[in-house]
């Protein structure tokens, strides 16, 4: 059986790999993202102290521009471009994850969590460059809408599940327990793809029988990379994107810091409870995406990214302006289900988006550095909410979220898809093709 699963060949396979990797991308956010935020605020947390634990935690993510370059310039191409790298990543996400155990109060122990936050977040990041790079060189761009919709599915329900369990675990049990579940399930993730190849006749070990197949090449120096990157990176097609990324990553920020915390002290939810309602919205919302899929690839991604932004705007100004209603409990319930089942048909669409205009050799960094404005933007805005939320009301922060999704909505708006000039020899076939 493992001598069929070769990525290139299989359809089915290369949605299943990138469904289960991102699933392990999701069981950080469930744990830290999710589930802790609330308990801390349960705790009696400050929401400026919340907000600045997310701001940094989030930050590995915005500096994926740096492990760009490394894969583009670095790879052991007898056991696939990406392959090791993904590998690598995985492995370093378990152990980290199985370092929370040495957290006994993660109320009285917030920096120590926030700098193991950090260090999850590192090898959390590193494997999604490498996954995104994989994809982008072995999924023809037919697929693109697809294969994101099965990623972003992956993801949701990685989060979704993760939180449900931590919200219950973190009150029953505590943090070593949860952190220990965690890792065991980024474990089963790493076992799997173990067994999975990027092309026919690579090496499943490095001291096993294979050779490098395919004609993508790696850059031969840092600065060949630099120079590929600059040829692609300062058209207007990709500043564009640039910005819809960093936008993108403000309101998913901002959002992730407000709505917990107005959950559990505005809306008297609990920590079990909140982390409940994010994994039933959340595996809807991920089955919601991968139905997505299939339209982005008939419509286009901008115009489906232009009508989830919509529904987004709706809904922060209907929440801000509807104070009245805040007290009935169906309406809030139903409005920050909403809020959560938009988050994974959201992501499908940004970054089906940002991978459509990925097609040189660099693209783990040309992809990376749009990834990197999502999660700059995304650490700015839970940033913004924790210094704005002393000084403002929950109304007022609602509207604001709201505003920020207009300039998302207007710069989307402004997207059009121009062929990017790059260098000839950067140029190669899309070797994941039939």
């Amino acid at each position: 059986m493992a001598s069929t699963l070769y990525m290139s060949r299989s359809p089915a396979v290369r949605y299943a790999s990138g469904a289960a990797l991102y699933f392990a991308q999701g069981i950080p956010k469930g744990l830290l993202h999710i589930a802790m935020p609330a308990w801390l605020a349960s705790q009696g947390a400050s929401s400026g102290a919340i907000a600045s634990y997310l701001a940094i935690i989030v930050l590995p993510w915005a500096f994926k521009l740096v492990t760009g370059p490394l894969m583009d310039r670095f790879a052991y191409r007898p056991m696939g471009s990406r392959r090791p790298w993904v590998l690598g990543a995985q492995f370093g996400l378990v152990l980290s994850l199985l370092s929370l155990a040495v957290i006994d109060d993660p109320m009285a122990q917030i920096g120590l969590l926030t700098a193991l936050g950090v260090v999850i977040n590192s090898f959390t990041a590193t494997q999604d460059v490498a996954v995104d790079g994989m994809a982008i060189d072995l999924v023809p761009e037919s697929e693109h809408g697809r294969i994101n919709a099965f990623m972003s599915c992956g993801k949701a329900v990685g989060w979704a599940v993760t939180a449900a369990l931590s919200g219950t675990l973190l009150v029953k049990y505590g943090l070593a327990v949860t952190g220990v579940v965690a890792a065991a399930g980024a474990g089963l993730v790493l076992i799997a793809f173990f067994f999975v190849r990027e092309r026919e006749g690579e090496r499943l070990l490095p001291w096993t029988q294979g050779e490098a197949v395919g004609q993508r090449s790696v850059a031969s120096s840092f600065k060949s990379v630099a120079q590929d990157l600059n040829a692609v990176l300062w058209g207007r097609t990709s500043l564009v994107v640039s910005l819809i990324m960093f936008f993108d990553g403000v309101v998913t920020g901002y959002g992730e810091a407000l709505m917990p915390i107005a959950a559990v002290k505005l809306f008297s939810f609990t920590t079990a409870q909140w982390s409940q309602l994010v994994a039933v919205m959340g595996l809807t919302g991920a089955f919601a995406a991968l139905a997505l899929g299939p339209l982005i690839d008939r419509f286009g991604a901008r115009t489906m990214l232009l009508l989830t932004i919509g529904v987004v705007c709706v809904h922060a100004f209907l929440l801000a302006g509807t104070q009245q209603l805040w007290t009935n409990s169906t309406y809030v319930l139903f409005m920050l289900s909403a809020y959560v089942l938009m988050q994974p048909v959201t992501m499908v669409c940004v970054i089906a988006l940002a991978m459509s205009i990925c097609s040189t050799r660099i693209s783990a960094t040309q992809f990376a550095v749009y990834m990197s404005m999502a999660n700059l933007g995304h650490s700015a805005g839970s940033k913004t909410f924790g210094s704005l939320s002393e000084y403002t009301s929950f109304v007022q922060n609602y509207a604001l979220l709201g505003a920020i999704a207009i300039m998302l909505f207007g710069i989307t708006a402004i997207f059009r898809k121009h062929p990017v000039a790059v260098p000839a020899d950067a140029l190669e076939p899309p070797t994941g093709r039939p």
